[in-house]
């Protein structure tokens, strides 16, 4: 699916940002890759929850369409049990009056 790569982009800008930031505040090297590095960890995590809140809301949403169309289907096979119930009440209606 599309949202298993959205927790490793989120990352990547996560880093990128962070390490444009440490370069422009002039951070040392250890402490600016201890950053970079913690900032990276952090919203991968926060990636990986996202998908899986995603995942989850689109499984809900798709047990949902299911649970419809076969609600659908079966009101449908109702309507049409019923139609023919009573075209057949229709027809031996016909066949007593003959």
């Amino acid at each position: 699916m599309k949202q298993k790569r959205l927790a490793i982009i989120i990352m990547l800008i996560a880093g990128i940002v962070m390490s444009i930031s440490c370069i422009l505040f002039k951070v040392e090297l250890v402490p600016s890759i201890l950053i970079v590095v913690s900032t990276m960890l952090v919203f991968y995590l926060f990636g990986r929850l996202i998908t899986k809140l995603i995942d989850k809301i689109n499984t809900d949403a798709e047990n949902r369409a299911v649970e419809v169309t076969k609600t659908d289907n079966s009101s449908e096979e109702t309507i049409d049990a019923d139609a023919s119930q009573q075209e057949e009440a229709a027809d031996q209606n016909q066949t007593s009056e003959e």
